[in-house]
Parts: C-alpha cells; structure tokens; sequence
C-alpha cells in the first residue's frame, strides 16, 4: 500500500509499504479521506516531539474511513485511565497515540479504538465527520477556560481552529471575537458565530495562533482578573516573555489547554452531526497523497484544511 513517511523537518515521502496487520483488539481502517492540520504542517516544518521520535514516521491523525462497510472516525490518541492525570480528572500523563492517516490502510490500536473509535452518524459528509479529533481539542478548550453565558471570549488566530473555537464559544453561551488572520479567513468570522475586533479586555481570551507573540498579545488583552487559556502549542524550547506586573497584581488566571478527552471525541462528532455550522467551508482544497509534499511545502494562502484523498 502507499503511505506518507516523514523522514525529518521538510522531508515528507510517499512510499509503498507493507499493508498493516491488526492484533488483537486492534481495528484495520481503510482510509476514505485524511485532512491537514496546523500540527501537521508545524510537524512537516520543524519536527515534532511527538510525532517525529522515530524517523521515518507515519504521518496524519485526522480521517475518516471504512470498517466492513461502516464508515468511521477515531481520535488520535486515548488515556491509560490508571496514571496520577486519569485519577485526578486531568488529561492523561501516559497517552497513546495514533498516526498514518496519510496512507492507503490505517490500524487503530486496541486502547484507541475502545474509547475513541466511532461509528459516523447517516449522512454525515467523511471530510466533516474527519474534523472530530481538532473540534474535540476545541471543546475541551473551551471547557478549560470557564466560559459563562455572556462572556466576551477573544480568540487569537481566524485558522480553522479558530473558527471551531469559535463556535464552541458561541455555544457555550459566549460571545467570540477573532483577533487578527488574513482577510480571507475573516471573511468566515461570521458564519462561524463571532465577530472581528481588537478583543481588548475580553472576559476570557484564547490563543490559538500557536506564536510567541501570540501568547503575549494574549495576556495583554484579557481584563483585570480574566482568563487566559493557552491553546496553540510552542515549541519545547520557546520561553515567551510574559507581563508579571499584570499576572500577580491584576490576579490572571492562565491555563493550558492540550489535547482532548473520550467525552470531548464523542460531544464533538455530535456537534459536527448537528449541521449548527458550515463545517464543511473549513475544507478549501482536495488532493491525491502524491500531492501532499508539495501542498505541505508550499501551502496555498487560501488553504484552511485540504482533504487529502488515497
């Protein structure tokens, strides 16, 4: 079968490998579509802690696929239940993750596919119902930051995370404004339950632009006493300058928000089955995995998420 390796930073191949054997317990999923991320292409430019410990590395976590005929999405990754973050309600310490969604065949492994594996509702278009993996991070995001009904919530970064963090806002009762991003990507501000603006002094602001920058602009805008939820991940060595002045004397909440949980998987592909919004604009481009390098290596500036077709 053919499968996308990525062998180090900028060096992404498509090869013919072996089709994977499930174990027991395990899932064998025949990919009908995979969609780019913002990690993937941040993965694709300078590595991954993760995703990148043992070149060359299977590369894509969000698809969509068949299972005897029954399509179905699955998370890319699940909790060990049994580590000191399980036993406290905190994300998981122990993870395991799944990747190679850029490839003909993917196996889902036992612990993944017994929590986080799901059967897409009637209907539900196989590039949309691939969203359920960023959307679940969204809405466990959005859980993080405390959001009551009336909140202004400013949202750093109009991507597609974004506008997912939008929505969620929006249905948590808040009221989402998006900082910054191309015209072209403000132009869906609107569909997606927010507004365009400055976002000072909102109750709660969201990083989500993944920059140093970013998480400083953050902590700048959010009120005397408000919430700051750091939502886009920097690389291991970053060390943003922050305003200790406004954290200790103005009382700051700061919270990190990484990845999801099985109850934000399961809200997520309910939410997406929902049609509340336009999920499917977030998809601007369609192509082959032969076409992934070079999309990859020089994304177009109008790409939000491109389905990426075996």
């Amino acid at each position: 079968m053919r499968a996308a390796r990525l062998y180090a930073p900028g060096d992404l191949r498509i090869e013919d490998v072996p089709k994977p054997e499930p174990g027991p317990g395990d899932v064998l999923v025949q990919i009908e579509v995979a969609l780019t991320d913002g990690t993937d292409l941040k993965t694709f430019r300078r590595g991954h802690p993760l995703l990148l410990r043992d070149p060359p590395a299977p590369f894509g976590h969000e698809f969509c696929g068949l299972v005897d005929g029954r399509r179905v999405v699955a998370a890319n990754s699940a909790p060990c239940g049994a580590c000191d973050g399980c036993a406290r309600g905190e994300q998981c310490r122990e993870l395991v993750f799944l990747a190679g969604a850029y490839a003909d065949w993917l196996v889902v492994p036992e612990r993944i596919a017994a929590v986080n594996l799901h059967e897409v509702p009637a209907g539900l278009a196989p590039e949309v119902a691939a969203m359920v993996e960023p959307l679940a991070c969204c809405l466990r995001g959005v859980e993080r930051a405390g959001i009551e009904a009336g909140d202004a919530v400013a949202i750093l970064g109009a991507g597609p995370i974004g506008l997912m963090l939008a929505a969620c806002v929006a249905d948590a009762g808040g009221w989402p404004v998006i900082v910054g991003g191309r015209e072209e990507r403000r132009a869906l501000v609107d569909e997606f339950g927010a507004e365009a603006g400055d976002g000072r002094g909102a109750d709660v602001v969201i990083e989500a632009a993944g920059s140093e920058q970013a998480w400083s602009d953050a902590v700048e805008l959010v009120r005397p006493g408000g919430t700051v939820v750091l939502f886009g991940g920097l690389p291991r060595d970053a060390r943003p300058p922050v305003d200790a002045y406004r954290l200790h004397y103005e009382e700051l909440t700061i919270r990190g928000s990484f990845h999801h949980t099985p109850a934000t998987v399961r809200a997520a592909l309910g939410f997406l089955a929902s049609g509340a919004y336009p999920w499917e604009r977030l998809v601007t481009h369609r192509v082959s995995l032969e076409a992934l390098p070079a999309l990859l290596a020089d994304p177009p500036r109008d790409l939000l998420k491109a389905a990426v077709v075996p």
